[in-house]
């Protein structure tokens, strides 16, 4: 379909971002490939859609799990959004950055230009935040960043109840600090999901430098004498093929960008051999090192107020016609209104638990679908903040249809166990405290409460699950590691004119909701590529 001089493949996050960036360039042509729709629909503008959206096949790629013998041999259903936006298009809108020193760890590693000083002016870049104005915030960017809007009352009940049991108020936690128990910002504008497709894509959509094609699904990068030179696509059924100048930046996700690389031929050898797929570069790390927040959650019933009594059909309706008049009311609420870092060692250095809390007690089954309890309730989700456990990506077939395998032990490292049933009875602890202890009227979940350290893990074990926040699968590291897929500028080794730029490029987890830092990323990405000319 011609020549570009860039090709981003997967318009999600990272995508949107590189597109937009890329173009401001007027004398650079780019063309961007993404296997979902437009990202406008009624559900993904409304924050409250997120319910719907998650699982539903027509924004969700809905990525099954292996059984996973580290969690009882369950499996589970991965959410992974198809659309342009990608993920932020159907995520929870939680603006959240991690800690200075996860990014300060990845320049430790050898990932040089990726400390928490080199990454932070692109967080600035990126944002427009809505709140008072700070030092840690930037005003002028594409992201709108705003405070939750009708916050629920057991918001400042969970507040209170954590100072009482010493985790202090956080007054901004995007600062470089998280610790502390804070109301989260939220990716939002006037009431309205700011995906990165709203974002950054909108506002550039009349450049004529710029193509966008939608229902374009990657089957792979085409490499000639080791030069990645295009990408060969499926667009309404018909086999295309567009060629690329300068480069191909594949943006696909955590989960999918290695498997373009192995249909590719970018990858562990022996795997593609079995395949049919012929080797262009021999690399290991491709589809290693998938690290996740492995998550477990606990439920109260209150005698307050809470949202989710107010998802009755009266309810929904009142909120309906609050949102469309005025964009106020229960569906401008993002999913999660109040978050927690704290410790389950004093003598760590930095937080190893994030605590989300819901002003609802919802679950998702295997399919991700949220089931929502109808009385007023309350739950916390939390996750451990640097998991050890480790999973891979590896391909089911040659066949660009089939999805990747996705073998996950999510609590494979027992460590990670262990933190999260330290932090499962801090925050009964908190339960207990006279804010929390003056509202809760019952336990939803677990019921009865365990009593013992091995009862407390046979439920995390029996319950825990996803946090749709993979990382690591296409990691980047220095020269001479032999499980770095990516060089730090985010070059795929051994393939000229390649680069991934989204999520699957952190060597470590971050301690945060990853739509921030992957947004962080493509940032500072499209600035690599354009210094390059």
């Amino acid at each position: 379909m011609g020549s570009f001089d860039y090709i981003v493949v997967g318009g999600g996050s990272a995508g949107c971002v590189l597109a937009a960036r890329l173009s401001e360039d007027a004398d650079k042509t780019v063309l961007l490939l993404e296997a979902g729709g437009e990202g406008r629909d009624f559900l993904i503008k409304m924050p409250a859609g997120t319910a719907k959206l998650m699982g539903n096949k027509a924004f969700d790629w809905c990525l099954p799990t292996e059984s996973d013998p580290s969690i009882g041999g369950r499996t589970m259903q991965w959410s992974v959004g198809k659309a342009l936006g990608g993920s932020s298009a159907i995520n929870g809108q939680v603006y959240m950055r991690g800690e200075r020193s996860d990014y300060d760890a990845w320049a430790q590693m050898g990932c040089e230009g990726w400390a928490f000083a080199d990454i932070l002016p692109y967080f600035l870049k990126a944002e427009r935040f809505h709140g008072a104005p700070s030092q840690s915030h930037g005003s002028h960017g594409p992201l709108s960043v705003s405070p939750i809007r009708d916050p629920q009352p057991i918001g400042q009940h969970v507040i209170d109840a954590f100072t009482q049991i010493g985790i202090p108020l956080n007054e901004d936690y995007c600062d470089g600090s998280q610790s502390g128990v804070y109301r989260i910002f939220a990716t939002q504008e006037n009431g309205q999901r700011c995906s990165a497709a709203r974002a950054y894509l909108e506002p550039a959509r009349g450049r004529a430098n710029l193509t966008v094609m939608t229902g374009a699904h990657a089957d792979r990068i085409v490499i000639r004498n080791g030069v990645a030179t295009g990408v060969q696509f499926r667009c309404n059924g018909q086999a295309m093929q567009a060629h690329a100048v300068s480069e191909v930046i594949l943006s696909t996700g955590t989960l999918l960008s290695p498997a373009v690389l192995m249909r590719s031929g970018i990858g562990p050898a022996a795997h593609l051999t079995s395949l049919g797929i012929e080797v262009h570069a021999d690399l290991p790390g491709v589809g290693e090192n998938l690290r996740e927040h492995n998550s477990v959650a606990l439920a109260k019933l209150v005698n307050i107020p809470t949202l989710s009594a107010q998802l009755g059909p009266l309810g929904i309706a009142r909120g309906l016609i609050q949102y469309l008049v005025a964009g106020k009311g229960i569906m401008t609420t993002p999913a999660v209104q109040v978050m927690a870092a704290f410790r389950t060692d004093p003598d760590l250095a930095d937080p190893d638990i994030i605590l989300s809390m819901l002003p609802v007690a919802v679950n998702f089954n295997d399919r991700g679908d949220a089931i929502l309890e109808k009385r007023p309730s309350f739950s916390f989700g939390f996750h451990v903040a640097r998991p050890k456990s480790r999973g891979q990506i590896r391909l089911r077939s040659s066949d660009p249809d089939d999805k990747p395998v996705i073998d996950h032990r999510l609590q494979g490292a027992h460590s990670d166990v262990a933190k999260l049933v330290k932090a499962l009875k801090i925050v009964e602890s908190a339960c207990r405290a006279p804010a929390l202890a003056s509202v809760i009227t019952g336990t939803l979940r677990p019921d009865p409460i365990p009593e013992t350290d091995e009862q407390w893990e046979d439920y995390v074990r029996s319950a825990g699950g996803i946090g749709y926040h993979s990382v690591g699968t296409c990691r980047m590291g220095p020269d001479g590691d032999p499980m770095a897929v990516l060089d730090t500028q985010l070059r795929v080794r051994g393939v000229e004119g390649l680069r991934v730029i989204d999520a699957s490029v952190m060597p470590e987890p971050v301690s945060a909701n990853t739509n921030a830092p992957t947004i962080m990323i493509a940032e500072r990405g499209a600035d690599l590529i354009r210094r390059r000319l």
